[in-house]
C-alpha cells in the first residue's frame, strides 16, 4: 500500500511478472516495443541489458548517430513515456493503446529535441 492505494505487484503493462525497475524500463515486452521503435529506425541490432546500470551500452549503440545529443534523449524519452503511462494505469485506472503510447513517445522526443536545438 502506498499513499492509501493498494498496488498490484504485477507489471501494469504486461501483467506477467513482478514490477521492478529493471523489468518496467528494460525487460517488459511492452516497453521493448518502444526500444525497438527507435532501434529499428536506425537499423541497429542491440541486445537489451538485464539491468539499468548496464545501459551505458546505449551510448555505444548510438556512436553512428548524426546527432548524439538527440540519441541520448531517446533513453530519457522512453523512460518518461513508460513512467507516465504506468502512472496513468495505476492512479487513474486508464490506459492508452500501444499505438498511442508509441505516438506519445515520438511526440515527447520531438518536443525535447526541438527544445535542445532552440537552446543552442
Amino acid at each position: 500500500m502506498k499513499r492509501g492505494i493498494t498496488l498490484c505487484s504485477r507489471c501494469f503493462f504486461c501483467g506477467e511478472t513482478a514490477e521492478t525497475v529493471n523489468h518496467l524500463f528494460i525487460q517488459c515486452k511492452v516497453t521493448g516495443q518502444l526500444w525497438s521503435l527507435f532501434l529499428r529506425r536506425k537499423n541497429i541490432s542491440w541486445v537489451m541489458p538485464g539491468r539499468i546500470e548496464a545501459l551505458y551500452s546505449w551510448e555505444e549503440a548510438g556512436l553512428q548517430a548524426k546527432n548524439r545529443s538527440n540519441w541520448r534523449i531517446i533513453l530519457a524519452t522512453i523512460w518518461w513515456t513508460v513512467w507516465k503511462e504506468r502512472n496513468l494505469r495505476v492512479f487513474e485506472n486508464r490506459e492508452s493503446n500501444m499505438q498511442q503510447v508509441k505516438l506519445n513517445c515520438i511526440l515527447i522526443l520531438c518536443f525535447w529535441c526541438n527544445d535542445v536545438l532552440d537552446s543552442l
